[in-house]
């Protein structure tokens, strides 16, 4: 369990190093391995505590992986195509997020603080991408669904974790949520602002395998 999160760390820290200093090729690959990690971490995670429910969880950190290798494509494929990567991108983690959130409803009923908070982010996150003249194009209203989506998944988990405080695969899940949330809030300006300093795209990285390993690191405690 140590070594194989170990490992998913390491990879993860190759490629942020790779994607900061690197060539985008170079880049595509090392995130290859580094998202290929914490799929790797939620199988054995699976078979450390077999769980049917599970397998949600492994389907979503596929779509996520799949969803990080279509967006790695965006610097290798020509500008008029950076829309329809990102609309593929978005559709693979929501996708992703779906299947986390019908792990959650599994455990959960679905609460109202899941929807409360999705509406009041979502509605922050409209108001927030006209008042800074995002240039988001026809990712606009998938962008905004996509809010909707994660925001419901992390209230979710914010109401589990309500519910069995003293779980600490619970609390991984949970954070890892929040987490993820925050690196699609820094990735935003990213990528319809064009705020790709080399700190910015850090904090995203950072944020977002931290999550995404936490999420399935969490499978060997639930």
């Amino acid at each position: 369990m140590i070594i194989i999160l170990t490992i998913a760390i390491l990879l993860t820290l190759i490629y942020i190093g790779v994607e900061l200093f690197s060539k985008p090729l170079f880049a595509f690959y090392a995130k290859a391995f580094a998202s290929f990690g914490f799929v790797v971490l939620a199988l054995f995670g699976v078979f450390y505590n077999i769980n049917d429910l599970f397998k949600y969880i492994l389907i979503g950190l596929l779509f996520g992986m799949i969803g990080d290798l279509v967006l790695a494509l965006r610097p290798l494929r020509p500008k008029e195509e950076d829309k329809t990567i990102i609309l593929g991108g978005i559709l693979s983690f929501s996708l992703g997020h779906i299947f986390y959130l019908i792990f959650l409803l599994h455990l959960t009923r679905l609460s109202g603080l899941s929807i409360i908070l999705s509406i009041l982010m979502t509605t922050i996150v409209i108001i927030a991408s006209y008042l800074m003249k995002f240039k988001m194009g026809i990712t606009r209203i998938p962008s905004y669904i996509y809010s909707a989506l994660i925001f419901l998944m992390i209230g979710q988990s914010i109401s589990y974790y309500i519910e069995l405080p003293s779980n600490p695969g619970v609390l991984m899940l949970m954070i890892g949520a929040i987490l993820f949330g925050i690196s699609d809030l820094i990735l935003a300006p990213i990528y319809y602002k064009d705020m790709n300093s080399k700190i910015m795209v850090f904090l995203n990285l950072t944020t977002y395998y931290s999550a995404q390993i936490l999420i399935a690191y969490s499978l060997f405690f639930l």
